[in-house]
């Protein structure tokens, strides 16, 4: 036997063949995350968007869901409440990390009727496997209860989502804008008994004294069931602009606004979508009083008014808070630092650490 394929221990040497497979094999490289959601609507585009920015996010099915090595994350856990347990369960069994976002988190941690305490008990018990994240848009110091279901939190990403381009041309457009005699104050999204729409109309058609101090702009497409409202506010002197806007006409409608409306019954508690943006550019939000809206203004320090139904006319004849749109800046500055590093914790990623200064 030659003596230079033998080892110098005296052990046979490991095939060659297998020797190269091994060390020539290249690094595999970390699959990028996987998101679950449905069909882009809503906020949802947004949401994509950023995760696209951040981590390089990309939207898969199921089956890819499931199979997938890297973390995943379910965009809207209310919308595939089922598939979500099932997924986390089975992929938390061999060890692969699945995360969630509870975009609705009140109904689902107030409400008595049993589906809604099944899926408590069932949020509660995925809390005990450490592979599985659910994390709700709302710090829990503005809904404590949803601490029960999730292990973590997010602030909402459309608190925190905007560019310096898109912030550059809000303010072009502000510097453009020839203020009127009357303060604009702006519904925008969807106009539907969620947003407040009834009450937005009826405020401007029942009282002189708002129209003389403001004009009222609905600002996207009219709920079917809401169009006689649509009709009575045109009369009434108002402005309602019955389509869906593209996301320029959006931020022209948050350049033109002095407030914007977010006073929402308990139906539509959960959207801060609008809110959050117009936070971002340090306008004043109109909020329900004693709404989560309206929590998470006092605890974040976000410029508001606050309302109830009954004296939302009374209470728009006061000054409004001033627009500052370096606050909103540094806010949403802030917000996305924290934001990033919960979902790096939550999907197992490295946290990016900051210089000391910061």
């Amino acid at each position: 036997m030659r003596t230079d394929l033998a080892a110098e221990d005296g052990r046979k040497p490991a095939n060659s063949w297998f020797r190269w497979a091994w060390t020539a094999r290249p690094a595999q490289r970390p699959e990028p995350l996987r998101v679950y959601g449905a069909a882009p609507a809503g906020r949802r585009p947004a949401y994509l968007r950023t995760l696209d920015r951040l981590f390089g996010a990309r939207r898969a099915g199921l089956g890819e869901i499931l199979l997938s090595r890297g973390p995943v994350l379910f965009l809207m856990i209310e919308e595939a409440f089922l598939s979500y347990v099932v997924l986390c369960l089975l992929r938390a069994a061999i060890g692969r990390r699945t995360a969630g976002l509870l975009l609705r988190p009140l109904p689902l941690v107030a409400s008595k009727r049993w589906r809604c305490r099944i899926k408590r008990r069932l949020l509660h018990g995925l809390k005990r496997l450490d592979a599985v994240q659910t994390l709700t848009i709302l710090p829990f110091t503005v809904l404590p209860a949803a601490a029960f279901v999730a292990k973590d939190w997010i602030y909402d990403i459309e608190l925190w989502d905007l560019t310096d381009e898109e912030r550059e041309a809000v303010d072009n457009l502000r510097r453009e804008r020839q203020p009127g005699d009357r303060l604009v104050l702006t519904s925008l999204g969807r106009q539907s008994a969620r947003k407040g729409f009834a009450l937005f109309s009826e405020s401007y058609g029942c009282c002189a004294a708002l129209r003389d101090r403001f004009r009222f702009i609905a600002c996207g497409r009219v709920e079917r069931g809401l169009a006689h409202c649509a009709d009575a506010f045109r009369a009434a002197g108002g402005v309602a602009v019955d389509r869906a806007l593209t996301d320029a006409e959006l931020l022209g409608a948050y350049a033109a606004s002095d407030a914007v409306w977010c006073l929402y019954p308990p139906s539509g508690d959960h959207a801060t979508g609008v809110l959050g943006l117009a936070a971002q550019l340090g306008i004043p939000v109109v909020v329900r009083e004693g709404s989560l809206a309206h929590r998470l203004a006092v605890i974040e320090n976000i410029p508001h008014v606050a309302a109830t139904a009954e004296g939302v006319a009374l209470r728009l004849a006061g000054p409004l808070p001033p627009r500052d749109a370096l606050r909103g800046r540094r806010m949403a500055q802030d917000f996305a630092r924290q934001s990033e590093a919960r979902l790096r914790r939550a999907f197992g990623l490295a946290v990016k650490r900051l210089p000391a200064e910061v």
